[in-house]
């Protein structure tokens, strides 16, 4: 019996070190297609980082990682306030929001008290954000039920990397 437990921890281990990723790369991504609901992305997401939180952390103060619904909602478009504000600069407008995402996460070093795998996530975040999310790798293509989507490879790569890191700010921040 105690050996099943051993690799049944391992095995939720190695979920959360790559499934949990690769669901938020997907989310983030289908979000992204046409004629799908970004709440994929804007509720699904943060609210799949505040459960893995509060699985770890057993503290009722991880739901305000939701806030990161604010920061992906915020928009980047040529209309934005924020592309307006920065004069259309891609890096200081997405930079920005890598910069509220990381902030969403902010209740795990002050709970944990750990800043420095916190400061080293969110650098990793808003780099990102500043420096991959406007880029175009081209898309993936899906049919499913009589219907296409088109999932841009950015998104995919991008929210994956949200995935890798948030987890590492909750697992070791």
């Amino acid at each position: 019996m105690e050996k099943l437990k051993k690799w049944l921890n391992k095995l939720f281990e190695a979920f959360k070190a790559s499934g949990i990723p690769f669901i938020l790369g997907f989310l983030g991504s289908y979000a992204g297609s046409e004629g799908t609901s970004k709440n994929w992305r804007r509720v699904d997401i943060p609210l799949i980082f505040m459960l893995c939180a509060l699985c770890k952390l057993h503290n009722l103060w991880v739901i305000s990682i939701m806030f990161m619904s604010f920061a992906l909602s915020m928009g980047y478009g040529e209309t934005s306030f924020l592309r307006k504000f920065f004069k259309g600069n891609n890096y200081l407008t997405r930079g920005v929001i890598g910069l509220v995402i990381s902030l969403s996460f902010l209740v795990i070093p002050i709970l944990k008290g750990n800043w420095f795998f916190y400061l080293l996530g969110s650098v990793g975040i808003i780099s990102i954000w500043a420096t991959l999310t406007w880029r175009d790798f081209g898309t993936i293509i899906i049919k499913w039920k009589n219907k296409t989507y088109y999932l841009l490879k950015v998104d995919f790569i991008c929210y994956s990397l949200l995935g890798t890191i948030g987890l590492f700010i909750i697992y070791k921040g």
